[in-house]
């Protein structure tokens, strides 16, 4: 019972007062660079789909309140405004109709950040699970961007589904029809990890630097690693991947040359190369879909563990109940 009281107290200590480093570099700045980026990119759906949308949200909304007729202008003004859309291009597939985004920011330095995993492997170990979570849980320092986009091969059939079950009098089709439209929507999740942005942002401002100021560029690129190796242990990257080991590698050979005849452009142009390349595959975007393939990998991977767990334990039994018997032995003696 002490034994988790300690551990509680220290999970505390360790939530109040993990995030008061400051950051090297304006994370929020680079934040909202990203942002402005992708909102600049993002291309605005054409105006026949997304009054299509808004049409069959009216029709479902009638069709809760009872209003059948209301319901059936509604589809009947969204499917004509489908196939508007599909009349100007029959090749539309998937179309981006929203775009949202979601920052964290994590403070702590990577010292913090380890010493907290290693807090909740403990109280893991202990038991105290609740705990365990929260002191995990603001390990996030990223930006996540949502795009939910319409599939117009599928979308606007499920939509003249609806209608044609409403003009059969079938208002329970009909409703399920337009739930099929909108369970097709498609979600894809992009994570852009801040560390990795900073990371970036402070070897650029090293290479900016006069080749004079040895020093500063030399803080620059430890702040760097130091940035890259919160990225690692926030599972941003993996300390073993190619791309992690070569950008260390870059830092450490500026860093050498630095002090000697500072040569550094060509491995300057080289680090921002590498870094783009860790930046690109970190972020690519994934559909956020349910994935009965995954879900089954990581239900078989449970199991395996679950049965060498029950193995162990088997294993483990005869020799308990020896030690059981010797220590029953030394009792009565």
């Amino acid at each position: 019972m002490k034994k988790r009281f300690l551990l509680s107290t220290l999970a505390c200590g360790l939530l109040l007062g993990a995030t008061a480093l400051q950051a090297k570099t304006d994370k929020k700045v680079l934040v909202r660079n990203v942002m402005q980026q992708e909102v600049k990119n993002h291309k605005q759906a054409p105006k026949e789909i997304v009054t299509g949308m808004q049409n069959t949200f009216q029709a479902l909304k009638a069709l809760q309140g009872n209003k059948k007729d209301e319901a059936k202008k509604a589809l009947e003004a969204a499917t004509k405004s489908f196939d508007a859309a599909l009349k100007v291009n029959p090749e539309l597939d998937l179309i981006p109709i929203d775009e949202r985004f979601q920052a964290y920011e994590f403070l702590g330095s990577s010292k913090v950040i380890s010493a907290r995993i290693k807090l909740a492997e403990q109280l893991l170990k202990a038991h105290d699970t609740q705990i365990a979570i929260d002191t995990i849980a603001p390990l996030k320092d990223e930006l996540d961007i949502t795009t939910i986009s319409i599939p117009m091969k599928i979308y606007p059939l499920a939509t003249k589904k609806a209608l044609d079950a409403l003009n059969k009098g079938d208002t329970k089709a009909a409703v399920a029809a337009i739930a099929e439209a909108m369970n097709s929507l498609v979600v894809f999740e992009a994570i852009v990890p801040t560390p990795l942005l900073a990371t970036q942002d402070l070897i650029v401002e090293a290479s900016k630097l006069d080749k004079s100021k040895k020093e500063e560029a030399g803080k620059l690129l430890q702040a760097a690693k130091e940035e890259l190796k919160r990225a690692e242990l926030l599972g941003y990257t993996k300390k073993h991947e190619a791309d992690y080991t070569l950008l260390n590698s870059d830092i450490d050979k500026i860093q050498a040359e630095i002090k000697g005849k500072n040569e550094v452009e060509k491995l300057y142009d080289k680090m921002k190369v590498d870094m783009k390349k860790i930046i690109d595959r970190t972020r690519i975007s994934k559909m956020r879909l349910p994935n009965p393939a995954q879900e089954a990998a990581a239900e078989t991977k449970v199991n395996k563990f679950e049965k060498k767990e029950s193995v162990k334990a088997k294993t483990d039994t005869p020799e308990f109940k020896k030690e059981v018997h010797q220590d029953e032995k030394k009792t009565l003696k």
